[in-house]
């Protein structure tokens, strides 16, 4: 899938091939991509017009930009909306797949091997969002955010940050 935009810092929008939807009434980009929002699991990022909600999603868009998206859905909903781990994937020339290849990337935040990004772990390493206390969530994701609560990065560094399902504009 290829990433489109990011519409916060929890949410892409991605367009997926005719063979990842078989969806034919669904309308299409102009690449003939089918547009799908993912929400990724496990975190909650600042809301738009939150502290931080425009850094959230700004590092998203930069994590994701001209990389192909690899989305582990945990489950999907109408209208193209999936939840889902997602990994933003390194690649090489247009056509060339040089996944698994090449250093393990800048500063490791995030990355797997062959430089993959892993995006909610690199935004809540970031400090740009929390691991999801309202659903499940996973032992990762909440070492990742002890660390950066300790190093006070990003929005851990307000004295109190309010998480986006306590907030409201």
């Amino acid at each position: 899938m290829v990433f489109l935009e990011a519409l916060s810092g929890d949410a892409l929008r991605v367009g997926l091939s005719v063979s990842e939807e078989h969806a034919p009434e669904r309308s299409r980009t102009a690449d003939g991509r089918i547009p799908a929002v993912v929400y990724l699991w496990g975190i909650q990022a600042p809301r738009p017009g939150q502290p931080f909600g425009a850094a959230a999603t700004e590092a998203a868009g930069r994590i994701c930009g001209g990389k192909r998206l690899r989305v582990a859905a945990r489950s999907a909903g109408p209208e193209g909306r999936i939840t889902g781990s997602v990994v933003a994937e390194e690649t090489g020339s247009p056509g060339e797949d040089t996944t698994g290849k090449g250093s393990a990337g800048k500063g490791g935040v995030g990355k797997g091997s062959g430089g993959n990004q892993d995006v909610g772990r690199a935004l809540i390493r970031l400090g740009l969002a929390w691991q999801d206390q309202r659903g499940p969530s996973s032992a990762r994701l909440r070492s990742l955010e002890q660390q950066a609560r300790r190093e006070e990065v990003g929005l851990w560094q307000q004295e109190a940050p309010t998480p986006p399902w306590a907030w409201r504009e």
